[in-house]
């Protein structure tokens, strides 16, 4: 045997050798600053700028589907410069050290706009109110792309073991919603916790309708997103010697093979399926991240400290799920793993606003109500986990495919393809919400729980019921056609080692 073969060998034991658990869990806490951006971008950028400023949804709506498209055009670009990364730190960890501080100084800039921009909502103020939060968003989304897509191309190349690499995006998404989970359930409970009397107009309102409660969730935000993405950069950087590196001369590249190099994953059909799927299902999501704070807030009118124990409760079942899912992939394969995770998630996020519009649901403020809503909240997550891992565990798989086909290997560009189209139509999902709210809903600027007319309250509940309810359904039928089987991706990877060793 000689020098190179060894050399071969050595590095495939490696690439798919059993990872330690510190390796695992380092990884998976990368996610906490994700998900801390996540939950305050996703859930609260809405309600502030419209219920705290007086910003109208419809230009909300735009304001995130422009930093959403930005984003989506960095993504590709990020994933194809990470991918051809020269460095004896990786390819990967170089963006995930230097990614914190600017998205922590971003988001410190979008909840903080200039006083004169926010002392009325109308003409000029509005106008210039919403090209700060645009500014401010589009700078976000490209800082925390130079995190998010470094960091899941890592876990498709820490290992090509298809279990190995469920246990990675399993870690990953346990300390998403777990830490989630828990930041919220601490923003509620502390920062946003009893009535506030807002300085705006005397009104006395729950803490996240005041802006007063922002600025030290912000701060205190900041530093948990610099402490745990440096912590996922180090606790992983020992496996840089093991990592794919870039060799040989690589063409430079241009916006036009940019794009040429994004469109070439839609030559994979398993990969199209499952890009279709997320386009209406993040459509779906844009408009129930939108939504769900306005739905505790006015639907179904709890208090901050009722809203905190829905996000509690989202911890364990997420936890639940995402460690399930790496046994029932291994039994049933991904692909019914998948389909059976996701009608759930179709399930739990409009059954309860369903029954309350067919009037089958316990009164606001009744006792019954919280508990009935935490249980659904927990059957969403614990849905939401298994479908998460098993996702991302299905790109590995492709990846793995495009590289049999093509000889490239490009963790990089799959994930950040997908995110590109995954977070178009999640932006457009947003703008729909904000355009519903302000003109089919016609929720009123300013307003307090308790103070709505019933039938701004129906509208409400119809397009956060069945109306995203339909969408999710479409994606639903667009994954069923995946084609990719545990019996062929097993084949692929022996087709692998074979190719590896008759290089040599």
């Amino acid at each position: 045997m000689t020098t190179a073969t060894q050399d071969v060998i050595s590095h495939n034991e490696k690439n798919n050798a059993v990872l330690s658990k510190k390796t695992v869990v380092a990884f998976g806490s990368g996610a906490m600053g994700e998900a801390v951006y996540l939950a305050l971008f996703n859930g609260f950028i809405t309600i502030y700028y419209n219920q705290v400023l007086g910003l109208s949804n419809t230009l909300i709506g735009v304001a995130i589907m422009l930093a959403l498209i930005g984003d989506a055009i960095t993504d590709p670009v990020v994933g194809i410069v990470s991918d051809r990364w020269r460095s004896r730190h990786g390819r990967r960890h170089p963006f995930l050290f230097a990614a914190p501080i600017p998205i922590a100084i971003s988001l410190f800039f979008i909840f903080s706009p200039p006083d004169s921009f926010v002392l009325n909502s109308e003409g000029s103020t509005q106008w210039a109110l919403f090209a700060w939060l645009v500014l401010w968003t589009i700078m976000s989304r490209a800082f925390i792309t130079l995190y998010i897509v470094p960091h899941l191309a890592l876990g498709g190349e820490l290992s090509k073991d298809q279990h190995q690499r469920s246990r990675l995006f399993s870690a990953n998404s346990v300390f998403t919603y777990v830490s989630s989970a828990f930041f919220s359930f601490f923003v509620w409970s502390y920062f946003f916790a009893g009535e506030h009397v807002r300085e705006s107009d005397g009104l006395s309102v729950p803490g996240h309708l005041d802006a007063a409660s922002y600025g030290p969730l912000i701060l205190f935000s900041a530093c948990i997103v610099i402490l745990s993405i440096w912590g996922c950069a180090a606790g992983t950087y020992k496996q840089v010697p093991t990592l794919s590196q870039v060799s040989g001369d690589l063409p430079r590249y241009s916006f036009r093979h940019v794009v040429e190099e994004v469109l070439s994953t839609f030559k994979n059909k398993n990969y199209t399926i499952v890009m279709f799927g997320f386009f209406f299902f993040m459509i779906a999501s844009g408009i129930y991240d939108t939504l769900y704070v306005f739905m505790d807030t006015y639907f179904w009118e709890l208090a901050p400290e009722e809203i905190r124990w829905l996000r509690l409760v989202s911890a364990p079942a997420a936890m639940i799920g995402a460690l399930s899912a790496p046994r029932l992939m291994r039994r049933f394969d991904r692909k019914p793993v998948m389909l059976s995770a996701l009608a759930g998630m179709v399930v739990f996020t409009q059954l309860t606003v369903d029954l309350r519009l067919l009037g089958w649901m316990p009164e606001n403020h009744s006792p019954k109500l919280l508990p009935i809503l935490m249980a659904n909240a927990a059957g969403f997550t614990l849905t939401l986990g298994i479908g998460s891992v098993a996702i991302f565990s299905m790109i590995g798989d492709i990846i793995d495919e495009n590289e049999l086909n093509t000889g490239l290997r490009q963790e990089g560009l799959f994930y950040s393809a997908r995110a590109f189209f995954a977070k178009a139509s999640y932006s457009f999902g947003h703008l729909v919400a904000g355009i519903a709210l302000d003109h089919f809903v016609r929720l009123p600027l300013q307003s307090a729980p308790g103070d709505l007319d019933v039938d701004v309250l129906v509208r409400l509940g119809i397009v956060a019921g069945p109306t995203m309810g339909i969408v999710a359904l479409i994606s639903l039928n667009i994954y069923s056609r995946y084609k990719l089987s545990r019996e062929r991706h097993q084949e692929i990877i022996s087709s692998l080692k074979n190719e590896s060793m008759s290089t040599v």
